[in-house]
């Protein structure tokens, strides 16, 4: 599948967090890094649901970035950096989903 990078992308991230202090340190690592800015990430929303309309459980939480391409989002994922110092912070800090979504 080939991708068009001249359409945004979107990373989806939900959450049930259980250890606040295990996710406060892996956000502030993840801010202080400055991947989000070195992609052209934008942060569109984050946290619980203003309201909760079908569906959504109780305790999760959601955060949605925008980036210029499914490649910038996907360069931010997978940045060593990422993978190896920042997204092991949030071990055991709670249940998470994620997924890069095309814009249109």
């Amino acid at each position: 599948m080939t991708t068009d990078s001249t359409k945004p992308a979107f990373l989806l991230m939900t959450a049930r967090v259980t250890d606040h202090a295990k996710m406060a340190a892996y956000s502030k690592a993840l801010t202080d890094s400055g991947l989000y800015e070195a992609h052209g990430a934008t942060h569109d929303f984050v946290g619980q649901p203003a309201e909760r309309l079908e569906g959504w459980p109780d305790g999760v939480s959601a955060t949605l970035m925008r980036f210029p391409s499914r490649a910038a989002a996907e360069s931010f994922w997978y940045a060593a950096v990422h993978q190896n110092d920042i997204k092991p912070l949030r071990r055991g800090a709670g249940t998470f989903q994620v997924a890069i979504f095309d814009g249109v």
